[in-house]
Parts: C-alpha cells; structure tokens; sequence
C-alpha cells in the first residue's frame, strides 16, 4: 500500500515523480538533486541507539585524548573530596567552604592570567571589594540574598574594566606594577573607610535565602559548590566560544592576535572585567563566610595565595586552579594539626605555626610557587599528564602497538 505522499492517476496507479536527467559537467557527472541528497543521507552516520551509549562513547572517546585520564582523575579526586567534607565533621565543612570560595576566586583569576596571558597581583583588591560591598548593603533593602552578588559582579565588573586600561599599553614587569599600584589603592582605602565608621570591621549579616537560614554547616557548604559549580559551567561556556579563542589568541601573541581580525582591546578588557567581575563575588562570599570585613584580610599575601593556586594547580586549566585551590587553602588546616607535635620534639613551641600563620604561610607558599615555576610550570596538571604519557607508552609497548605520541 502506497504512502499517503503518493500521487495516483485516475486507473488508482501510482504516479511516481519524474527523474531528472544527470546533467554533464566538466569532466564529470553532475548528479541530480534527488539522487544527491539520497546521497548525503546514506553518508550521515546512524543515530546512537540510545543515551546511555552516546555518555558511553563520550567518555571513551574523551579518555582517549591526550590528557583525558589527567582531566578524569583530577576531577574525581575534588568530587571525591567534596562529598567527604560535606559528609565529615563541622571542621571538614569549615575547610570545604573555604576552599569552595577561594576557589572560585582562582577561576576568577585564571580567566585573567591563565586564559588571556595577563599577569596581575590585585586578586586580593578584588575580594576587599565584594567583601565591603557586601558589608556595606548590611542593613539596608538590598542585603537580601543573592542582591549583594549581583552588586559585587557588577561594581568588579566595572572596577575590573577600569584596571584593565593600564593593560593596553603595559605588559609583564609594568602591568604587574600597575596591578600593584590597585592593590595598595584599595587597601588603602578599605582602610581608612573601616578606621573612619567601622573600626572592628564591617558585620556581614548571616546568609538567608527568603526563610531559609544556610549561614552555617552543611547547608553553607551546598550553597557554596552550588555557586561555584554555575561559575566554572559559565567560564567554561565562555571559553569555548569565539570570546576564549579571543583570549587564547591575545595571550600567544597579541601582534598575531591583531593580524588575524582579533579586537585585542576590546576583549582584553573584557578578560579584566571578568576576572574582577567573579573574584568580587568571591570576596562576598568570604564575608558571608566569615561574618565580617575586614581589610587586613586582603593583603598582598592573599594575591601571591591567588596566584600561587594558578601556578600550582595548572595556570592554562580551570580544572588546575582548582586543584591549587584546594591544595593552598587545605594546607595551613593540614599544617595547623600536624605541625604541633614535631615542633615540640624540636624544642619549639607547639603553638609557633598559629602564633606566625602569616608570615609562615607566605614564606611556604612563595616557595612553592618558585618550585613549580623552575620545574614544573604546568603544575599539577602537568605532572599528571606526564604520568600519562608514561602510562600511554608503556601500555602501547605491551600491547606490540605504537604508542601515543606525547
């Protein structure tokens, strides 16, 4: 029985549509449309039977990248972190917060130097903004939830985009330098402001969503990877998007950038205004964290942590600030708990690494930045990928295949 698409003649029998003739071209036949586009049906592949098969094949297809297993075991290891601190002890939770704001504050800063080549040392001025922002809207219509992450993405937006004027005619040492000078401005006036109206710090009011009290515990911690999960997915959109071959394109070579078609104004400011955009967010979040503002805590100790985390984790890799991250953040609590006992079989005071956290912490973490800089600048990611490659070779080599070039 034909199709209700077929025509028929008065006799009831089919009429089936003309054939148009194969036309000749130079040299070759032309083929018909008809005959074409059977053509390109038959040359599209078959659909995935269903969807568990397509994740299937994904994920093996990812594998077999270069670099997917890094990628993969990289990723398991904070998840597998992340569930422990949300199912351990209110100590756990405390660390697990921590890391999940500094570590959206890394993606903030990885989006600057890691994706658009621009080294700054302000990431710290960034978070004294969200932080007093926040503390600032205390009190008033605006300091309901999520207002105040929204007045911090703007106004470090805004200030991020003003800070990246210096970076179209400086590079390297000069926009350091400048990057510096913010640093300095906004502690300085973060400091003059809290001694002036707010001389113990600015109160942050505990977090609520409506009736919903999530200002400590278990629930703080959710809310937390919750925002940090939306920043990195929006980040990572991003950056498959022209605007991250943009970046990519400036950070190699702005010259070459700038041959190809690339406005390397106008997306290095964007890179800038990014990058303060989600670092704010992440100094409000560290006030709500800590239910207080306060200038001291955003020193120039708190950038070198920020750019430590980059170099540590993998500077070009969002999943490498992470890893930094957690590393940096987790460090001084790992210290704080082991260090008492060995300090006291050497004679020294059990209580030494709490009563100098600071200048212990920083003189730790410029030595770890220099370590990773001289022999392993891709970090952690980078010795991963090594190990990988190893991997790769040696499994090729039993195999009796040849193995993956690295």
């Amino acid at each position: 029985m034909g199709g209700p698409l077929l025509l028929r003649d008065h006799a009831g029998v089919p009429v089936l549509p003309p054939v148009r003739p194969v036309r000749q071209g130079r040299g070759r036949a032309v083929v018909s449309g008809d005959e074409a586009s059977g053509e390109r049906l038959a040359a599209r592949p078959a659909p995935a039977v269903g969807t568990l098969s397509t994740a299937r094949a994904r994920i093996i297809e990812a594998l077999g990248e270069q670099g997917g297993l890094t990628r993969l075991v990289l990723a398991g290891a904070l998840l597998a972190g992340a569930l422990w601190a949300l199912n351990g002890s209110p100590f756990l939770n405390l660390v697990g917060q921590a890391c999940a704001v500094y570590a959206i504050a890394s993606i903030g800063q990885s989006v600057l130097i890691g994706s658009a080549g621009q080294i700054a040392l302000s990431g710290a001025a960034f978070m004294a903004i969200g932080a007093f922002v926040t503390g600032t809207l205390a009190g008033t219509p605006l300091e309901t939830f999520p207002v105040p992450l929204v007045v911090c993405a703007v106004t470090g937006w805004l200030v991020g985009l003003l800070s990246g004027i210096p970076g179209l005619r400086f590079r390297g040492l000069y926009l350091l330098l400048s990057s510096l000078a913010l640093q300095f401005m906004v502690t300085a006036i973060t400091k003059n402001y809290q001694s002036e109206y707010h001389p113990a710090g600015l109160v942050v009011p505990p977090l609520h969503i409506g009736s919903l009290d999530v200002s400590a515990g278990r629930s703080l911690y959710a809310v937390l990877i919750a925002i940090l999960a939306v920043v990195y997915l929006v980040v990572a959109l991003t950056e498959r998007t022209g605007i991250g071959l943009a970046w990519r394109s400036i950070r190699e070579s702005e010259v070459a950038a700038a041959v190809s078609g690339v406005d390397v104004v106008r997306w290095k400011l964007y890179a800038f205004a990014a990058s303060g955009s989600i670092t704010a967010v992440a100094g409000s979040l560290l006030a709500y964290l800590v239910g207080r503002a306060d200038y001291a805590t955003y020193d120039l100790n708190l950038s070198i942590a920020l750019i430590t985390m980059i170099f540590i984790g993998g500077v070009r890799s969002r999943l490498g600030a992470l890893t930094g991250a957690v590393v940096i953040t987790a460090l001084p609590y790992v210290l704080q708990l082991r260090l008492s006992g060995w300090l006291t079989e050497l004679g020294l005071s059990a209580n030494w690494y709490t009563e100098n956290q600071s200048i212990a912490n920083a003189g730790l973490f410029s030595l770890l930045f220099l370590l990773v800089v001289l022999f392993e600048p891709e970090g952690i990611e980078g010795l991963l990928g090594k190990a990988e490659r190893l991997l790769r070779r040696a499994f090729g080599a039993r195999r009796g295949g040849r193995p993956a070039e690295s």
